[in-house]
């Protein structure tokens, strides 16, 4: 008989993508969340039975475990009552980390890229056939999910820094592709956002191996002191892995990298030299794990890209449509510049939706400098 998971908050990304894992491995899953829809619309036409509100009355009897988001607590009535009923209870990311034990896992952190970075490491494993297991925080269309089930050792995990999530995995392998100063509502200042990502990649252990970006002078300093080998790579000539150039042609994107003396040319359907960079830190992963050279660039070279990251939407008026979530100044600065070069001839148009009353206040500045690289701007309510 399956064992029932109730999950309370199941509509975000990680938790929607983190209950299709338990379904996959058996489990029945059950949830519920108050929320816009935009991910438990899609559960619901898997099967997986979510409530549209919180209430004790969904509650059934047999229930294994409880998993509730971080964006909710004791004060929520369900959390409070399998309290009372003494059902074990895990937050969002106290179950991946009990998960990422039983696996060799890769864990891909940093304040950008790392969506983009999970999803290509996810491909470069499958293309070589290590048959990985996966967790994104957004839908990759071609698994229609943001989750992915593999068979072998391997599990490739988003891992997000917000409150700290980052002190509940245990990872042998850690992408770190940027630190830049975000979360003010939980980090006090950037220092204690740096210790975050400092603990979380001295955990790696000594036989494990960090691959972090060295563009990044606030990364060289974090992972200055782990205990675990490091792979350097970016566009600075001291990197272990190289990016020597990269050119567009048609709807690809090359990039010639050198590592240890090798030359490679990886192809990838993204661009701007942030996803060159992301390619070349998945590419790197799977140089670390496997011998399977053309696997590994094929597996890149399939990967279509992320809902919501520099995602084309359609046409309207002769008017290109893009959604991209870029939520920080340096993300928002870095889509745009990547669009004005890609589209030379074209007014870039952003209509920017900010996110958090506490990131609009601390970084209001840097917000008004990289929206002014735009043509136009359209501003909407802050998102709460």
């Amino acid at each position: 008989m399956n064992k029932n998971i109730y999950f309370v908050g199941i509509g975000g990304a990680g938790t929607s993508s983190l209950a299709r894992l338990y379904v996959a491995k058996g489990y029945n899953v059950i949830g519920s969340d108050d929320g816009d829809g935009f991910y438990t619309n899609s559960l619901k036409k898997e099967g997986i039975k979510v409530f549209d509100s919180f209430n004790v009355k969904n509650i059934p009897e047999n229930i294994e475990f409880v998993v509730h988001s971080t964006a909710f607590n004791d004060e929520n009535i369900e959390i409070s009552e399998f309290k009372k009923r003494g059902v074990k209870i895990f937050s969002y990311p106290e179950a991946l980390g009990e998960i990422t034990k039983k696996y060799t896992t890769i864990a891909v952190c940093g304040t950008h890229g790392k969506t983009t970075t999970t999803a290509m490491t996810t491909f470069v494993l499958t293309g070589a056939k290590k048959d990985p297991s996966a967790l994104v925080g957004s839908i990759i269309p071609q698994w229609s999910s943001g989750a992915r089930v593999g068979d072998s050792e391997y599990f490739i995990i988003e891992a997000d820094e917000y409150q700290n999530k980052l002190r509940y995995y245990y990872p042998k392998v850690v992408v770190l592709t940027s630190i830049d100063y975000d979360h003010p509502d939980f980090f006090e200042d950037f220092e204690s956002y740096k210790r975050a990502f400092r603990d979380f990649v001295n955990k790696v252990p000594s036989n494990g191996v960090i691959i972090a970006c060295i563009d990044d002078e606030d990364v060289v300093e974090v992972v200055k002191d782990a205990k675990a080998r490091v792979i350097y790579y970016g566009e600075n000539e001291l990197a272990d892995a190289r990016i020597l150039k990269t050119e567009i042609e048609s709807e690809l994107q090359k990039v010639f990298i050198t590592f240890n003396g090798e030359k490679e040319v990886l192809e990838v359907k993204m661009f701007g030299i942030h996803n060159a960079k992301n390619a070349l830190a998945a590419w790197i992963v799977g140089k670390v794990l496997t011998n399977n050279r053309n696997g590994i660039t094929t597996g890149l070279k399939n990967f279509l890209g992320v809902a919501r990251r520099a995602e084309k939407k359609g046409v309207y008026n002769k008017a290109l449509l893009i959604d991209d979530y870029a939520h920080h100044p340096s993300e928002i600065s870095t889509t745009i510049k990547s669009f004005k070069k890609l589209y030379k001839d074209k007014n870039i148009i952003v209509a920017f939706h900010p996110h958090t009353f506490s990131r609009t206040k601390a970084l209001f500045d840097d917000f008004v400098n990289s929206l002014f690289l735009a043509d136009k701007i359209i501003i909407l309510e802050i998102y709460t």
